[in-house]
């Protein structure tokens, strides 16, 4: 919710939401479940962050959770200079890296507080899931020119987001 109400205000999440039909919906919300939404949480949750079942003090998860963050965030300029060109762009964007920030402190939160990866997973797919689809996340990525013209861009950490297509 704070996500969407300071992607709203600074002008980086468009109005109004556009669902795609059904078939389609339903083919890339597949996609996006296994890669980003997985992929990133054993990443960077799964990894990362101890389980809340070790007994670790609350300073040093919290130190972990930090790095968890930083490293999420941090991975997506990586991923767009690396070997993602169509991020290139999104990516640079503190609007973007704030949105990424939020959606990786609330999967990290949601898998310390649970012990589930599950959880964490659910949220990050939810979030692409609703980014690429009826935020249009997807057609900026599509379309590079669309994303010069507008403060509105797309998410996406693999050719997978953009291979499942209409």
């Amino acid at each position: 919710a704070v996500a969407l109400a300071l992607g709203t205000l600074s002008g980086f999440l468009p109005r109004p939401w556009r669902w795609p039909p059904w078939p389609q919906l339903l083919r890339r919300a597949t996609g996006y479940l296994v890669m980003p939404a997985l992929g990133e949480e054993l990443l960077f949750r799964g990894l990362l962050l101890p389980h809340p079942l070790e007994g670790m003090a609350a300073a040093a998860s919290l130190a972990w959770i930090a790095l968890s963050v930083g490293l999420f965030v941090l991975y997506h300029p990586l991923a767009a200079r690396l070997w993602y060109p169509q991020g290139r762009q999104l990516f640079r964007d503190p609007r973007f890296l704030l949105q990424c920030s939020w959606l990786g402190l609330a999967c990290a939160l949601a898998y310390s507080l649970s012990g589930s990866l599950w959880w964490a997973v659910l949220i990050h797919w939810l979030a692409v899931l609703i980014w690429l689809e009826p935020l249009q996340g997807r057609q900026r990525l599509l379309s590079p020119a669309a994303a010069d013209r507008s403060p509105t861009h797309g998410h996406g950490t693999d050719s997978l987001l953009l291979e499942i297509d209409d």
